[in-house]
C-alpha cells in the first residue's frame, strides 16, 4: 500500500475524540497506570512503549490526527491531563534548553540508547517538556540555548510529570513524546552555526535539523532518507534569495570544504553540457515545487587549464579542461528548455546541497562508485558570455580519494566568493 493511498485513508477515516488514543498503540489499561503530578520513571511500560511508536508511526499520519488537538491549549492539557492521555499533537514552540538522558545498559537497545529531554514554551509563555529520541548535531547539551529556537514536533501526550533525572529536575508539567522535532530558526546564531542563508531556508520552509542526515550522506546518491530536505531546498529556492553583499559558496570552496558548506548561499558560473527535465511522482513533493518537473543541469566551470584529479586505487581519473557541477532547478531561465538551453553559459545563484555521486560512463572502469559532483540548487540563472578566467586562483590540481566501500569525499578550508580573495586548493584530499 503506497503512502500515499495510507495518509488519503487516514484522512478520510480520522477518529473521533475519544478515539484518538488508539493511534499510540497503548491501551485504556495503560492510560489508567500513568499517574500525574508524579516523577517520570524512564524505564516506565508506558513511557517505554510510547516512545518507540512514535518510531513506527509516520510523522504526515500522526499530523493527520493532530487536527483534531490543535486547538487544545497547554493550559487545558495542565488543568485535565487525564482528558488527553496518548493523544496525537503537533506545535510550534520554542525551545530553550536540551538534555541528554542514556539508558542503562540492560534498558538500552541497539536503536535507542536513550532520549533528549527538550524544555519547551509556548508564544504566551506555557512550559512544558518535550523528549525526543534524537536532536541536532548543532545544539549544546546539558545548557541552555544562547536564544529559544523555534521548532515544530508531532507527537504524543504523556501526562504531567516531575523531570528528575542527572542534574535535570522540573515541576509537574506536560510532558509531549516524539521522534524527532524539526527546527526553523529565524535568526543568525553562530554558536549554533546558523548563518543568513539557513535562516532564508527556514523562512522558506526547510527543517535545519535535516542537514545533519545531508551531511551524513557526502559523496553517496541521493537517496530516500533525504528526500525530504531535497524537496524543502529545491521549493525553497523559489523564493529564498540571497542578498547581494551576502558570502557566496563557490566552485572551489565546494570542493575544499563541503561539509561546512551544506545550507549555504553558492554562486557558480559556467557552460552548460547537459540538462535533463526530470518528473515528480510524490505528492507531497508535488505540493511542494508547484510542478510535476524539474530541471537537473550538468555545467562545466571553467578549470582555466587545471587539472582535476580523482584518485583510484589503479591511476587517477584526470579531468584537463572541465569538471562537472550538478545544478538543480524548478524552473528555466524564461526563452529556454532543455535542448536550447544546452552550450549556453550561465551564472547560477542559490544554495549549496552537498557532494554526490551519480552514475556515469567515465567511472564505469574505474573503481569509483560513480561520478563525484558538487550539488547546488538554483534561485536564479542569468546567461552570460563567457567563463574564461573564472577560477584564475585555482593554483593546484585537485585529488579526490574515493573510498572503497562508499564514494564520499570530504573536503576543508573554508570560502566564499564576493567577499574573500580565493586560495590555493589543498594539494591531496583523504576520503575514507
Amino acid at each position: 500500500m503506497s503512502f500515499a493511498f495510507l495518509l488519503l485513508a487516514t484522512c478520510l477515516l480520522l477518529p473521533q475524540d475519544e478515539d484518538l488514543r488508539n493511534l499510540s498503540g497503548l491501551s485504556e489499561s495503560d492510560a489508567a497506570a500513568v499517574e500525574d503530578n508524579e516523577t517520570l520513571d524512564p524505564s516506565g511500560p508506558q513511557f517505554k512503549k510510547l516512545l518507540y511508536r512514535t518510531g513506527t508511526v509516520d510523522s504526515g499520519v500522526l499530523r493527520q490526527w493532530a487536527k483534531k488537538t490543535k486547538d487544545v491549549s497547554i493550559q487545558q492539557v495542565t488543568a485535565g491531563p487525564e482528558t488527553f492521555r496518548f493523544h496525537p499533537f503537533s506545535m510550534n514552540v520554542k525551545a530553550t534548553s536540551i538534555r541528554r538522558f542514556d539508558f542503562a545498559p540492560e534498558d538500552a537497545r541497539d536503536f535507542l540508547s536513550g532520549f533528549y529531554i527538550v524544555n519547551c514554551q509556548t508564544e504566551t509563555g506555557e512550559e512544558f517538556v518535550l523528549i525526543s529520541r534524537s536532536s541536532v548535531s548543532s545544539w549544546p547539551l546539558n545548557e541552555n540555548l544562547s536564544q529559544p529556537q523555534q521548532i515544530r514536533f508531532d507527537g504524543f501526550f504523556l501526562g504531567k510529570l516531575a523531570i528528575k533525572l542527572d542534574q535535570l529536575e522540573t515541576s509537574a508539567r506536560p510532558v509531549f513524546i516524539a521522534r524527532r522535532f524539526a527546527w526553523f530558526p529565524d535568526q543568525e546564531n553562530e554558536s549554533l552555526k546558523i548563518d543568513a542563508a539557513k535562516v532564508a531556508l527556514a523562512k522558506a520552509g526547510v527543517d535545519i535539523s535535516l542537514l545533519d542526515i545531508v551531511k551524513s550522506r557526502k559523496g553517496e546518491p541521493i537517496g530516500n532518507r533525504e528526500s525530504i530536505c531535497y524537496w524543502q531546498m529545491l521549493a525553497a529556492c523559489k523564493t529564498a534569495r540571497a542578498p547581494d553583499a551576502a558570502d557566496r559558496v563557490d566552485f572551489a570552496t565546494m570542493l575544499r570544504s563541503p561539509l561546512d558548506s551544506v545550507g549555504k548561499f553558492a554562486a557558480v558560473q559556467g557552460r552548460v553540457r547537459q540538462c535533463v527535465s526530470v518528473k515528480v511522482t510524490s505528492p507531497d513533493a508535488m505540493k511542494l515545487l508547484g510542478t510535476d518537473t524539474w530541471y537537473q543541469l550538468t555545467i562545466f566551470p571553467d578549470l582555466n587549464g587545471r587539472p582535476v584529479e580523482v584518485g583510484t586505487r589503479d591511476s587517477p581519473e584526470v579531468y584537463k579542461n572541465a569538471f562537472p557541477v550538478t545544478v538543480c532547478a524548478v524552473d528555466l531561465p524564461q526563452g529556454f528548455d532543455s535542448e536550447s538551453i544546452v552550450g549556453s553559459t550561465f551564472q547560477c545563484d542559490g544554495f549549496f546541497y552537498r557532494i554526490w555521486s551519480y552514475p556515469s560512463e567515465r567511472t564505469q572502469d574505474s573503481d569509483l562508485a560513480g561520478q563525484p559532483s558538487p550539488l547546488m540548487m538554483a534561485s536564479t540563472m542569468i546567461k552570460v558570455k563567457s567563463t574564461t578566467g573564472q577560477l584564475q586562483t585555482l593554483l593546484g590540481a585537485v585529488f579526490l580519494a574515493m573510498g572503497l566501500a562508499i564514494g564520499f569525499v570530504v573536503w576543508f578550508v573554508s570560502l566564499s566568493k564576493k567577499t574573500k580573495p580565493r586560495t590555493e586548493l589543498p594539494d591531496q584530499i583523504e576520503a575514507w
